[in-house]
Order: C-alpha cells, then sequence, then structure tokens
C-alpha cells in the first residue's frame, strides 16, 4: 500500500510524473466543493504533483462529468444499434450519477472516482460499457496504472 505522495514519487524511477503541473490552491478547493467526497489522495495529488500529460501520454485531468463519455465518438459506435447486434450485446448504462472522470491513456477507457462508492478507482470501459474496480485508492491506482 502506498502511505502517502512522498512514497509514491520514490516509485517513479522513470520520471513519468515530471511533466505535470500542480494545480493551484483555489483549483483544488473548488474541485472538492464541487465534488463532496472525492477522494482526498486524488486531491492532494493534483495539488502537489499536478495534471497533464505523463511522459508515456498517460493523462491526469480535473474532473468532468464521466456522463460526458457518452458524447465520445468511441462511446457512441460502441453503443450503436449495429454495434450492438454485431456483439449480442444489450445497451445499459451503468455510469454512477457521480462518477467523474480524472484520468485516460487515449483509448476507449476512462478512469473515474465516485465519491458515493468511496476511494476507489474505477475504469469506465466504453465497449461495454463496463464501470468496474480499477484500484482500491488513488495512489494505488497512480502506482499501479500510470507508473
Amino acid at each position: 500500500m502506498i502511505r502517502d505522495i512522498a512514497h509514491l514519487l520514490e516509485l517513479d524511477r522513470e520520471n513519468q510524473l515530471s511533466l505535470l503541473k500542480a494545480v493551484p490552491d483555489g483549483v483544488a478547493m473548488g474541485i472538492a466543493e464541487r465534488h463532496a467526497g472525492i477522494s482526498k489522495q486524488y486531491l492532494d495529488f493534483i495539488h502537489i504533483v499536478g495534471v497533464g500529460s505523463t511522459r508515456r501520454d498517460f493523462y491526469i485531468y480535473e474532473p468532468e462529468p464521466a456522463s460526458h463519455v457518452e458524447q465520445h465518438s468511441s462511446f457512441q459506435l460502441y453503443q450503436s444499434a449495429s454495434y450492438r447486434t454485431l456483439s449480442g450485446k444489450s445497451q445499459c448504462h451503468p455510469i454512477p450519477a457521480d462518477a467523474v472522470m480524472i484520468a485516460d491513456s487515449g483509448f476507449a477507457w476512462r478512469y473515474c472516482l465516485c465519491p458515493s462508492l468511496g476511494e476507489k478507482v474505477f475504469c469506465l470501459d466504453m465497449g461495454g460499457p463496463t464501470f468496474e474496480t480499477e484500484a482500491e485508492d488513488f495512489f494505488s491506482f497512480v502506482a499501479n496504472t500510470v507508473l
């Protein structure tokens, strides 16, 4: 288990996080106000380490509603009647109302926090769509998925 940001940064031996830019106090406070119960680890991370693109083009950003994924062309393709007919999948939308996207790697996955479900980080797969646990907390997510 990752104890704190200092421990997390020790794991970043390839300096993947070095390109990220810390958000100002006011931005972090605004996020905390708009998204009551959002992960404290996430808030500390973006305030101390930052947001942006890692050296391997993994993007960590300020929260945006996970429901916005429905506007993404990949989501629309995967949810189209033609694709559902070919794949045999039924249409479902498992995205919790308070889920927010906070990271992605440019593919059909978006990584989310969901305050009503605790500290976990979830993977929103546009192809399902599915919304499944990726990590037990934000620091573990960074250590195991981003780095």
